[in-house]
């Protein structure tokens, strides 16, 4: 009898363990009600195996097997890969919204406006050619949008330097967030090879896993120990158990300098995993600064640059009220020329110099070198060579006053070479006495085009050439239109050739040998290579670089704003201003095409939508995050309506068992108490 009364305290204990322990996982549930990434736990309760008795297997209680957490792996998984797509859209929609305000154009304080400014203030010199107060204000037009220009070009410098920080206090995060999956990942494999349920380890691991999905993509696997695998940007290992790999925010060269995301692979390099990133927060930062602003800071360098190229070409051939003339209105443009950093060679690239203004493109090239001594010119904006061409020397610009007499027999012919074949005596259009004036370099080089042009032997082969006056360097152009790759230029010999500069220039194919130091004219511009390039050296020039920010006007005294297009007709003739009136209405091939208007507005505009549907997506991923999540509180939240209920079902329980225990007692005393 006393075993059956034992068996009723055991059976009692075991309910009134397993009551509490109920009790205390429904408190945790409560208290953890609105604490992000918690899952709902749930003490698994059974029957404790049946003991042997008579008339048949008697029962000996109850006890909680384990502690269930309620989730879906599935749904964890959506959550997941919705933080990566929010992670990089939050970013693109702030930074892209921070970026229109550069345009400041919707309180007409932008460029657009100080361009409109400007062309009012051409408009009014020309209807007032005469009066100094209307050139004074273009002047201070001017000005007010060269410093628009700047702070554009400053101020997105500044852009591209927060967004780099950025990439580097986001690499930073997501190493500490490694080390914490790290660490929990040792913690819940101890807890569960001991026989522990690691729920809340679980959740806070979860928890670390999608914040670190916000910032890089990735994928997880969960090995049997319970230890968690976590690989990024296309499979690189970031964790694996309890071992972690840092990145690392490391300067490229290439790059200006820029920070690259760099993986370690085991060895001394670095690899940058740069292109390997899909999403998250570090592929919204890197598009940005290395596309969306770098593209921003081309436009503003290629519109400054296209307009101060323009003005200044128009300006230096008209006169100003003091007589002045062949003066800059803007601070003329340099040429930028570097090489490349991975570049294994000993060739130096030289700073360069525009020799033709009116032939510049506003293009990337490219100085490649196959061998030491084999090089080629590639547009990289087209993707095609050049076409070769022969730059000629600078020459006194051919005017009424100093005009250029051809004199049939005496200096009228020339001998060139196109694309290796060679021109007959090629005779320019002139009289035996006193000889044919030019009195502009338009006109002799539609000459010298012409006459090449009808050379038989040229003709034959199938060769013509563009022949091209530029009225800033005072030099001849002499252009193949084969868009060959070995395509070139080169005048041989005649008596035409010292008087128009075609003696002692420079003759520039598309490709051919390279040899120590060599100059290289394309485009209207000049670089010189000295050294010696190893094979896949490249060399990089362009004549737009920092435009924006260098934009200035150099002219100061409003006398010399040169308004008429002959120095006889000051003060009173506008020719040479209405010239520049009619660039507000030019079309730029380089420019879209488009006027200087349409670039600004274009780009304005591109950037507009873009931000616009930066903030649709995050919108429309805001509320996909919100349903996945709404989802997962179906089955992992916790509802105080359930637990209510459950805790004052596991108080009745408990209370229950603290009963049985008391009768049981009673039962005891009263067996104790009975004399035999």
């Amino acid at each position: 009898m006393s075993g059956g009364i034992n068996s009723l305290f055991d059976i009692a204990k075991s309910a009134l363990n397993t009551s509490q322990l109920a009790l205390t996982v429904t408190g945790q549930n409560v208290a953890n009600v609105n604490t992000p990434g918690y899952s709902r736990q749930e003490a698994v309760v059974t029957e404790r195996p049946p003991g042997n008795g008579q008339p048949g297997m008697v029962g000996t209680g109850v006890q909680a097997t384990s502690i269930r957490r309620y989730v879906d792996q599935f749904v964890n998984r959506q959550l997941t890969i919705s933080r990566q797509n929010l992670g990089r859209l939050s970013v693109a929609k702030d930074e892209l919204s921070r970026l229109q305000n550069i345009y400041g154009d919707s309180n007409n304080q932008g460029i657009a406006a100080r361009l409109n400014d400007l062309f009012q203030g051409l408009q009014d010199v020309s209807n007032n050619p005469g009066e100094l107060a209307a050139r004074s204000v273009l002047l201070a037009n001017a000005a007010q949008l060269a410093s628009s220009i700047n702070q554009a070009a400053s101020d997105l410098a500044t852009a591209r330097g927060s967004l780099n920080f950025q990439v580097r206090q986001t690499v930073t995060e997501i190493n500490s967030l490694s080390h914490q999956i790290a660490e929990l990942n040792e913690k819940i494999v101890t807890a569960e090879l001991g026989g522990q349920n690691a729920n809340d380890l679980r959740d806070q691991r979860e928890v670390a896993i999608n914040d670190l999905a916000a910032r890089i993509d990735l994928t997880t696997i969960e090995s049997g120990t319970g230890a968690v695998s976590v690989f990024a940007a296309r499979g690189q290992v970031l964790v694996d158990g309890t071992t972690v790999r840092d990145l690392a925010a490391v300067e490229d060269r290439e790059n200006e300098g820029l920070l690259s995301v760099g993986y370690s692979t085991g060895g001394t390099r670095i690899l940058s995993i740069d292109n390997l990133i899909s999403n998250g927060r570090l592929r919204s930062l890197l598009d940005l600064r290395d596309t969306t602003v770098e593209g921003l800071q081309q436009k503003f360098d290629q519109l400054a640059a296209t307009l101060t190229n323009a003005v200044n070409q128009i300006h230096r051939q008209g006169y100003g009220l003091d007589g002045s003339t062949g003066q800059d209105f803007f601070r003329p443009l340099t040429v930028s020329s570097r090489a490349d950093t991975l570049n294994q060679g000993t060739g130096t690239i030289g700073a360069g110099a525009i020799t033709a203004n009116s032939l510049l493109s506003f293009h990337d090239y490219e100085i490649r070198f196959s061998s030491s001594t084999a090089y080629s010119i590639v547009d990289r904006t087209t993707g095609s060579t050049i076409r070769g061409n022969y730059s000629g020397t600078a020459i006194t610009a051919p005017s009424t006053d100093q005009p250029i007499s051809i004199v049939t027999g005496t200096n009228d012919q020339l001998a060139v070479t196109v694309d290796g074949v060679a021109s007959g005596t090629i005779t320019l259009a002139g009289a035996a006495s006193p000889g044919r004036s030019y009195t502009s370099g338009a006109a002799l080089a539609q000459e010298i085009q012409t006459q090449i042009n009808a050379d038989a032997t040229l003709q034959a082969a199938g060769k013509t050439v563009a022949v091209t006056y530029d009225t800033t360097t005072n030099r001849f152009v002499i252009t193949s239109n084969a868009p060959d790759p070995t395509s070139a230029v080169n005048v041989t010999g005649g008596s035409a050739g010292a008087s128009l500069g075609l003696t002692a220039g420079v003759s520039t194919a598309a490709s051919g040998t390279y040899g120590s130091p060599r100059t290289f004219n394309f485009d209207g511009t000049s670089v010189t290579i000295n050294g010696t390039p190893s094979a896949g050296d490249v060399f990089l020039v362009n004549t737009y670089g920092d435009a924006a920010k260098d934009f200035a006007v150099v002219l100061s005294d409003p006398s010399a704003v040169a308004a008429s297009s002959l120095r006889a007709g000051i003060p009173g003739n506008n020719t040479n201003m209405l010239a520049l009136v009619a660039l507000q209405s030019r079309s730029f091939s380089n420019l879209g095409p488009g006027t200087l208007h349409d670039a600004y507005r274009n780009t304005a505009a591109t950037l507009g939508v873009s931000a616009q549907a930066a903030n649709r997506d995050n919108e429309a991923q805001e509320i996909l995050r919100d349903q996945i999540e709404t989802i997962r509180a179906q089955v992992s939240g916790v509802s105080m309506d359930e637990e209510l209920v459950n805790m004052i079902k596991f108080q009745r329980g408990f209370e229950a068992a603290s009963r049985l225990i008391r009768v049981t007692d009673e039962m005891l005393q009263t067996i104790l108490s009975l004399k035999p």
